[in-house]
């Protein structure tokens, strides 16, 4: 292949399984896929509050590794992720926008159990993720 690029003769060894293979070898087999729904949804609006999403997200993955956190990268307007984040059947989301980062604050807001949405402070966002998530289990 690099040959064929314009590079070297190089030896090598590949494997590729395409994902729609893999799957159809599953459903023969009789293996279901489990499907399980996300906890937690961010939505972020505001070039700001996307790259304090982003690293939200990545904190509160490596503080929680357990947690199911998902987010489409602040994409669409204010509605169009709520309207995701219902969809996605999330239990939570968390919605982060300009005036909350310049607050150091993010909202949490139930999507299953009903409840008013509150707010936690971002540098307690996983502390008090945890503390939750194991409220309502």
């Amino acid at each position: 292949l690099v040959e064929q690029l314009g590079g070297k003769p190089t030896p090598g060894v590949g494997f590729g399984m395409g994902m729609e293979r893999l799957i159809l070898l599953l459903e023969t087999q009789g293996i279901a896929i489990p499907v399980t729904a996300p906890d937690v949804f961010l939505i972020m609006a505001g070039k700001t509050a996307i790259q304090t999403g982003l690293a939200l997200a990545e904190t509160v993955r490596d503080a929680l590794p357990n947690l199911r956190l998902i987010s489409n990268g602040g994409e669409g307007s204010f509605k169009t992720q709520m309207k995701r984040a219902d969809k996605s059947t999330a239990r939570f989301a968390l919605i982060l926008g300009e005036n909350e980062v310049e607050r150091g604050e993010i909202g949490l807001k139930p999507l299953r159990e009903g409840g008013e949405q509150i707010t936690l402070s971002l540098s307690q966002v996983a502390q008090q993720l945890a503390v939750l998530l194991e409220k309502t289990q």
